[in-house]
């Protein structure tokens, strides 16, 4: 949908509606880039706000106050979501994780007739479905590197290049729709003492990070932005299959009785709520 139709579906909505809802939007796609295996990107399409948002941040400057307004409640949002799954997701996922999951696979599930209809703006061809196969054969490498047996680096011993390019990965993974950065620290060892530094409330590391995120957020918000310009459909396509298997990698073992009813329940409450942020045309 483009920034002028996105903008009259906004119109629709107060001033105070339309923050509120760009901020829990915001607070999910920071869930998202916490959660394992799942990425802030990935949300953002999956609630309908990732082209108004890459429109936005690529174009901060031709119209400074109203993309501000824009992306205020979803910056707020954001941080606190994110800041949301470290100190506490963490300790609920340890007792919880699996149903976590099964929220979220219902969110990224909710999210998907809005994205093929925003796919298919421009027109379907056969062909992007190569884009497809391609998408979803560089998101079976998270597989690959994945390592559960990686050297696990605790917060005091992260020395400050890696707290750096924890937060460029982190940057990376919030705008590129199904990089699960969660995976990528994983790989590296870094995931825990991430987590750690803001759960600790590390400032200097937590700085780094931040540092290291913002250093790598423009060129790749530009980059995404180009993409999605001169390769519409291509682009698209292949992003969705990037998210399908992306997501079924990290499908949950399905556990008879209660357990499967009550994930079933919560896949169905996120697909539910992901499905109105679509049809909300946030």
């Amino acid at each position: 949908m483009s920034g002028e139709q996105k903008g009259e579906k906004i119109r629709e909505y107060t001033p105070r509606q339309r923050f509120f809802i760009h901020m829990a939007v915001g607070a999910v796609i920071g869930l998202g880039g916490v959660l394992p295996g799942v990425s802030g990107g990935v949300m953002a399409v999956s609630l309908g706000l990732y082209r108004p948002l890459i429109e936005a941040l690529a174009s901060f400057f031709k119209d400074i106050k109203k993309n501000f307004l824009f992306l205020l409640p979803v910056g707020i949002g954001a941080v606190a979501g994110f800041l949301l799954g470290a100190v506490v997701l963490s300790g609920v996922m340890e007792r919880w994780y699996d149903e976590v999951v099964w929220l979220f696979l219902g969110l990224v599930a909710g999210g998907l007739p809005s994205f093929i209809k925003e796919a298919n703006e421009r027109g379907f061809k056969k062909r992007y479905l190569i884009a497809t196969a391609l998408g979803a054969g560089l998101a079976s490498m998270l597989l690959v590197m994945r390592d559960d047996s990686a050297n696990v680096v605790n917060v005091e011993s992260l020395t400050w290049l890696q707290a750096l390019i924890s937060g460029a990965i982190v940057s990376v993974g919030t705008v590129f729709p199904g990089v699960s950065t969660s995976f990528i620290l994983m790989y590296f060892g870094w995931y825990k003492a991430m987590m750690d530094a803001f759960a600790n409330f590390e400032v200097l590391t937590v700085a780094l990070m931040g540092l290291g995120a913002a250093g790598c957020f423009v060129a790749t918000v530009k980059a995404a932005r180009w993409l999605f310009e001169r390769f519409y459909g291509w682009a698209y396509y292949a992003v969705l299959g990037f998210l399908i298997v992306s997501a079924a990698l990290i499908i949950p073992p399905i556990v008879p009785g209660w357990p499967i009813m009550i994930s079933g329940a919560l896949a169905a409450a996120g697909a539910a709520t992901a499905y109105m942020f679509g049809k909300l045309n946030v």
